[in-house]
């Protein structure tokens, strides 16, 4: 879930409330406090607050997932703790990004995180941020400890995908999802149980249509609905980094009403031409309607 700020830098609950709340209208699941959501950039005095609004909009329709990512172990064992006693439903953890460890450090880091936060904890890979890679061999120790539930892998190595898929694949206890939209389908195809897009935040609707047709095997519809996403996707990133793509999907949902287009510091705006181009490259594939609102097709 992208996280929602007012143009002075705060927290958006209402705003926030929005977004969760059309995410659960569409049975998606929320993923609150992860890398669409600027959470390395959001004080820690407010992450709470968007894990309660989260909590609030999505009323138990579906589970709340809060991320708990920080380069100090004690203050996501203190996150993760919080937030599982709010009613999060999971915790998801990076690995910590300032010092380069080694596997065997990532290894202890989670165990150490798994023996103090008392409940699920989800194990989350992504080296665009972290840079590093988490080997698979490790999650393959890590998965075995009683309260990590599940692999959220955002990297796109050639083959990783189907040997994640491969190790660990129909476990009954530990999920897998995908987290780079573009291999959504393929990942369900492989036989993984979720993907995590950030595009679900623009067309819901979308995203549940594709999961509904992928979890019925009916893949010729499935692939239609991928492409149609690769699109929206392609805007959005168009020859920007991570921070430029986010900056997009704020003004995209700025366009919806649902937000303002604010992104927080190190991250910047996009220009007025940039916004604009962006709108009215999405009006041109029929996501944004000739008033901003969300299209179905």
């Amino acid at each position: 879930m992208s996280t929602p700020f007012t143009p002075g830098g705060d927290v958006d609950d209402d705003a926030a409330e929005r977004i969760a709340d059309r995410l659960a209208a569409h049975g998606l699941s929320v993923f609150v406090l992860g890398t669409t959501g600027e959470t390395s950039s959001i004080p820690t005095s407010q992450r709470e607050r968007v894990v309660n609004s989260a909590l609030r909009a999505a009323a138990k329709r579906v589970p709340v997932y809060a991320g708990i990512g920080d380069n100090s172990l004690s203050d996501s064992i203190s996150a993760g703790n919080r937030y599982l006693k709010l009613g999060a439903a999971a915790v998801v953890a990076h690995m910590p990004s300032y010092y380069p460890i080694q596997p065997e450090e990532m290894r202890s880091y989670f165990e150490r995180l798994h023996e103090a936060v008392h409940g699920p904890l989800m194990l989350y890979n992504i080296p665009q941020t972290t840079r590093m890679s988490l080997p698979l061999d490790v999650v393959e120790q890590l998965s075995s400890l009683p309260r990590v539930v599940g692999f959220k892998d955002s990297e796109n190595t050639p083959g990783r995908l189907e040997e994640v898929a491969r190790r660990f694949g129909g476990r009954p206890r530990f999920s897998i999802l995908m987290g780079t939209a573009s291999q959504s389908l393929t990942a369900m195809r492989a036989g993984y149980d979720g993907v995590i897009p950030s595009s679900g935040n623009l067309v819901p609707e979308l995203w549940e249509r594709f999961w509904n047709h992928a979890s019925a095997g009916e893949w010729a519809q499935a692939e239609e609905l991928q492409r149609k996403l690769d699109a929206i996707g392609q805007v959005l990133q168009g020859s920007r980094g991570l921070g430029g793509y986010l900056a997009a999907l704020k003004a995209a949902l700025a366009a919806q009403g649902i937000c303002d287009a604010t992104v927080l510091p190190p991250l910047r705006p996009l220009s007025k031409q940039d916004r604009e181009k962006v709108v009215a490259e999405l009006k041109a594939i029929h996501v944004l309607g000739s008033c901003g609102a969300a299209s179905p097709s």
